[in-house]
């Protein structure tokens, strides 16, 4: 990010230490700050190649590089006093649960299998919210010995479409997938937003994760950070049992190089076999959406 690289130069100056002079001049002029000036303008000691010790910047220059610098700040707020918020990530995250998903069914559960917002701060501690907690308190008699997420499993569906209509994908996971878990949550992974640090500590609650993705790179690149993020934590690559038919019956083929490189990604987990072997065989790719037409 150029604003961090900027301030790493200018600790470099500070320090005494050599710094790139093209890149340095190439780095500030595309901020913008609205200062003049030539490489000549500054005052240096050549070291070797484009690397330069800096003795003086110009007055004007100096100035304004050292209030850019200290309104920087060192998270996405402070920093937005610059427009610069987006150099951080933000300070929390969200996530999308059907809770207790598996009592869908139940008319008696019917409101608590709508989605939740569940809010993480910075910490990764979770929210849940009130109404919901209320509900919670109500129903705790008729749910019995209510089951906290180490008693349950989780479901992460990377696909907005299937998390819709999850009651059918769901039946799809139930006939073709061999998925018959008793007790778990959905979670809608919104792509590889997932594998956020933020929420390590929420998912490693669960006794086990089901990942439903794209039989693609992408796909295997968000289980992938799924398992770096909680190598304790057993995680499945869920796929239909007729998934080598499904792939070809795709018309076009995925390029060699991708291939290679979803098998690249593979080769360092054991739990994503599977999906690279049959990518392999069969050159092909699958959007997990065509699981709702099944």
């Amino acid at each position: 990010m150029s604003a961090n690289s900027l301030k790493n130069m200018l600790s470099s100056i500070e320090g005494g230490k050599s710094i790139n002079l093209l890149r340095f001049k190439k780095l500030i002029d595309s901020l913008n700050l609205g200062v003049c000036f030539e490489l000549s303008d500054i005052k240096a000691t050549k070291s070797s190649g484009n690397n330069y010790r800096v003795i003086s910047l110009p007055i004007e220059l100096d100035q304004v590089l050292k209030h850019y610098v200290n309104q920087i700040g060192d998270d996405r707020i402070s920093s937005a006093r610059q427009n610069l918020s987006h150099s951080h990530k933000v300070m929390g995250s969200y996530l999308l649960v059907i809770h207790d998903a598996h009592l869908s069914d139940s008319l008696q559960f019917s409101n608590m299998s709508h989605p939740i917002v569940i809010t993480i701060d910075a910490k990764g501690k979770p929210s849940y919210p009130p109404s919901f907690s209320d509900e919670l308190s109500s129903n705790i008699q008729a749910i019995g010995n209510m089951k906290q997420r180490k008693e349950k499993d989780a479901v992460i569906i990377e696909n907005r479409q299937l998390f819709l209509n999850w009651t059918q994908t769901q039946a799809f996971l139930q006939m073709r997938c061999q998925f018959s878990s008793s007790s778990y949550d959905v979670i809608f992974g919104a792509g590889n937003d997932i594998s956020n640090s933020l929420h390590r500590d929420f998912l490693s609650d669960y006794r086990k994760l089901y990942v439903c993705g794209d039989i693609d790179l992408g796909g295997v690149t968000i289980a992938s950070n799924l398992i770096k993020l909680l190598p304790n934590k057993t995680i499945e690559f869920v796929m239909p049992d007729d998934i080598e038919y499904r792939l070809n019956q795709v018309a076009g083929f995925t390029k060699s190089k991708t291939v290679s490189d979803i098998r690249h990604i593979c080769s360092h987990h054991v739990e994503l076999d599977a999906i690279s072997n049959v990518i392999t065989k069969t050159h092909k790719t699958l959007e997990q959406e065509s699981y709702l037409y099944d």
